[in-house]
């Protein structure tokens, strides 16, 4: 029996590790598995010629609320000319309401329902025996046009006991790996579908360390624990990092590696921080789910915390060079424009590295969808199942928190607005206030109908900063300086990449008093560019020739030091050194602006 497993992944470099399990748990019994992962972005038609051509007797798919409908067309398209090849689906997305399922989709053979390695290896030994499926626990199937589902699996299956995973090679280079230490989850959110079974399962470090190496060795340098909460255990979550950096520090190449682990804030501690404070920078990046900030939605969704208290932590976790990416949910019962709004700015202000707004997708099997009538919540009948209204929380108003989300990763997470963003948002109540105003602009203009690339955002930025505040007021601006704020843009324009040009509005000559002072400071930018003082700072200066130095450097005056906000306004010239996709800064000490 051939078996051909199958992954739609969201993106060409992630990888599918339910598949993975799978293939390895059914392998001993059934040498001839294939396994092939494609993209939801990819010709559907393409990869349905794939599938037919590796003559597989069966074919399992894993499914997700983001590609089950390239699924079930990707099987209605195969079915006609596959007569004979049994389809099966599996994960969360059929794990509930499967009879409706298999009735609105006969073509499909069988559902794995729950957590199905062993499941998956009894049904493929049940039809090669051609025995009846009715004693397989954990599927649903068609008997003769009845639709049939089995009892559940009942026993959890221990982590420890499933093949080794990783064993073959396979190339990792530039891919997003998935790993799991943990399945479980202490808390019961009622928006996750795992609070649909409780406990927490734990995989031994010292498997974990070989799985691991073998990543590495195939070439993987980020990887991601799938794990719901990966500091429900300070001592297990301890030892999984210790082995990352042994691991880790080996290799040519350790600055490269990274892992993505997702932690509930409420668990950090004393502890946590000291153990933070020795591990190597940059091996680990931090997810958090905040989710919302307002108390009565907290306690409605069962995920009560005090990120007024552990909030305290984030300073010092991005002092010491943590990427932190903080999440926030759009749409949770009871929280209205106005709890929203103070759940923006609450995370906002503590400057994460990103700001991850998602809106609430109701999920088969979720508390949230069961309750749903009661807190009014409205969303799309088709996956991915995302909110539209609340009780408290119009369309309207959701269309305008979608429009808030292009904007904040355009400008917040994209990084690159950094400088401008600091001394723009002065310019309002809260932060809040200056995505949404910023966000009704561009819906009045229209721009949100095209995709605007690069660097025409700093266009759009520039032209709603001056929008907000008559031509007539610039100059009596109390809470910031216009000419900060123009350079700050500006400084934003030259860490993007090196400009062949400069835009009118941000050019220096723009604001130079004189003709005579723009070509002072024309001269001045030359004679800095030749300046022996870069061979003292910049010490792969001496290896640079003339043409590259010119090629890969760009120098700047600023008429306030941008780099010292809010402490100094002197007149700064700046060096920019431009070199495999990074920018690297220096102010230049020897003149202090233009004499």
């Amino acid at each position: 029996m051939r078996v051909l497993l199958v992954a739609l992944n969201a993106k060409y470099v992630h990888t599918n590790l339910a598949l993975r399990y799978l293939r390895e748990e059914i392998v001993a019994v059934y040498q001839d598995v294939l396994l092939r992962e494609f993209s939801i972005n990819e010709h559907l038609e393409r990869i349905a010629g794939e599938i037919y051509e590796a003559k597989a007797d069966v074919i399992g798919f894993s499914c997700y609320i983001w590609n089950l409908r390239e699924i079930v067309a990707l099987i209605r398209h195969l079915r006609p000319v596959c007569p004979n090849v049994r389809f099966v689906i599996g994960g969360p997305e059929v794990s509930f309401e499967a009879e409706a399922f298999l009735h609105d989709h006969p073509e499909v053979d069988a559902l794995v329902l729950g957590e199905g390695e062993k499941t998956f290896l009894e049904l493929l030994q049940t039809w090669q025996k051609g025995s009846n499926l009715s004693h397989v626990a954990g599927i649903a199937w068609t008997n003769g046009g009845t639709i049939v589902v089995n009892p559940p699996r009942l026993v959890s299956l221990n982590l420890n006991d499933f093949p080794p995973l990783y064993t073959e090679y396979e190339d990792f280079t530039g891919r997003l790996v998935y790993v799991e230490t943990t399945r479980g989850c202490p808390f019961n959110c009622q928006y996750c579908l795992s609070s649909t079974f409780q406990g927490v399962r734990f995989l031994e470090p010292e498997r974990f360390r070989k799985m691991f190496r073998q990543l590495l060795e195939n070439g993987a340098r980020t990887i991601k624990f799938v794990d719901r909460t990966f500091n429900a255990n300070k001592r297990h979550a301890f030892r999984i990092l210790n082995i990352v950096r042994e691991e880790s520090e080996s290799l040519p190449d350790a600055g490269r590696v990274r892992v993505h682990c997702e932690i509930a804030g409420d668990l950090l501690d004393e502890e946590w921080m000291e153990y933070f404070r020795t591990y190597p920078k940059g091996l680990i990046q931090l997810e958090i789910g905040v989710q919302s900030t307002h108390e009565q939605t907290l306690e409605i969704v069962s995920r009560p915390q005090n990120f007024g208290e552990w909030k305290k932590y984030i300073p010092e976790m991005k002092a010491l060079g943590i990427p932190l990416h903080l999440d926030l949910i759009v749409g949770l019962p009871e929280e209205n424009w106005t709890n929203f709004r103070t759940s923006f700015n609450d995370v906002y202000i503590v400057k994460p590295d990103m700001l991850q707004l998602g809106f609430l997708k109701v999920l088969k099997g979720s508390g949230l969808r069961q309750n749903g009538d009661c807190y009014g919540l409205v969303f799309t009948p088709d996956p991915p199942y995302t909110i539209l209204e609340t009780k408290v929380l119009s369309h309207g108003e959701i269309l305008q928190l979608h429009r808030m989300e292009d904007l904040l990763d355009k400008y917040y997470n994209s990084g690159k607005f950094a400088h401008a963003l600091n001394e723009a948002l002065e310019l309002f109540s809260t932060p809040f206030d200056f995505y949404h105003l910023f966000a009704e602009f561009w819906q009045q203009r229209g721009w949100f109908q095209r995709q605007w690339q690069g660097k025409a955002l700093f266009d759009k930025l520039w032209e709603f900063i001056e929008a907000v505040y008559d031509p007539k007021m610039k100059g009596n601006l109390e809470v910031v300086s216009w000419e900060k704020l123009r350079e700050s843009l500006r400084f934003d324009y030259f860490l993007w990449e090196r400009p062949n040009f400069i835009p009118d509005y941000l050019s220096v000559e723009a604001s130079a008093e004189t003709e005579e002072k723009a070509g002072q400071w024309k001269a001045k930018q030359e004679e800095i560019r030749r300046n022996d003082y870069w061979k003292r700072v910049i010490p792969e200066f001496t290896e640079i020739d003339r043409r590259q130095w010119n090629r890969n450097t760009a120098v700047a005056y600023f008429s306030t030091d941008v780099l010292n906000v809010g402490e100094s306004y002197r007149p700064s010239w700046y060096l920019f050194h431009y070199q495999q996709g990074k920018v690297k800064v220096y102010r230049y000490e020897g003149l202090n602006g233009v004499q």
